[in-house]
């Protein structure tokens, strides 16, 4: 007979908080590695700017990058792994999928008024020249739209599994936009190095959720 899955009352306090201080770490490194990189890889759009302009668009990259990692993360949490579960609790992952959707939707809208306000308001990036910037007004509208009816979706009477069914897939194709708006908006993604860790970052997401559907699938077909 199989072993059955280990239980988190088989894990030790100390194994416990190795595993939850790995996973922190690895958090803690991707973080650092993605707000390094308008840093390394500069834009020339900041060689440009002075002042209160370059500071505003300097936040306004910082933002955008915090918001991308987030965004992977607000996945990996939606995602409800048995891993996960087994550390940290199913209420902790919902909790803090929750609380990351609204600070997800305050950066976005940081870095969208930090991007626009030293462009100027008049000279908004409207038009098929600037796809990319129209993609990520698209995703903007989104993410608030999702983080809004999430927020009040009790208030408003939505019911549960007709939100869910909604906003679960509305969730994969936010990470769609918002790696074609990074590719193709920003000039550090043309360099080789941040390029391709995103590329690889999206495709490892995006096998983690369809592992993790098809056995959550499997385990529901033995439970019937």
């Amino acid at each position: 007979m199989d072993r059955e899955r280990p239980t988190k009352q088989e894990l030790t306090p100390l194994k416990l908080s190795i595993y939850k201080t790995l996973v922190l770490c690895g958090f803690i490194i991707i973080l650092a590695g993605a707000l390094a990189i308008p840093f390394y890889y500069e834009t020339q759009t900041l060689w440009y700017k002075v002042g209160i302009d370059n500071i505003m668009l300097r936040a306004a990259q910082l933002a955008g990058m915090l918001a991308l990692v987030l965004l992977f993360v607000q996945i990996i949490l939606s995602a409800q792994s048995v891993v996960l579960k087994l550390l940290f609790g199913a209420n902790n992952l919902l909790r803090w999928h929750q609380r990351n959707g609204i600070f997800i939707a305050f950066l976005a809208f940081c870095h969208v008024f930090l991007v626009l306000v030293p462009e100027g308001l008049a000279n908004l990036p409207i038009g098929k020249k600037h796809w990319p910037e129209m993609v990520g007004a698209i995703l903007f509208a989104v993410v608030i739209a999702m983080v809004f009816f999430s927020h009040f979706r009790q208030k408003l009477h939505l019911n549960f599994k007709k939100w869910k069914a909604i906003h679960q897939p509305l969730g994969y194709v936010v990470i769609v936009l918002v790696t074609i708006h990074v590719l193709n908006v920003s000039e550090s993604f043309e360099q080789s190095v941040p390029k391709f860790s995103l590329i690889i970052a999206f495709t490892g997401l995006a096998l983690l959720v369809i592992i993790v559907k098809i056995l959550l699938w499997r385990s529901q077909n033995k439970t019937t």
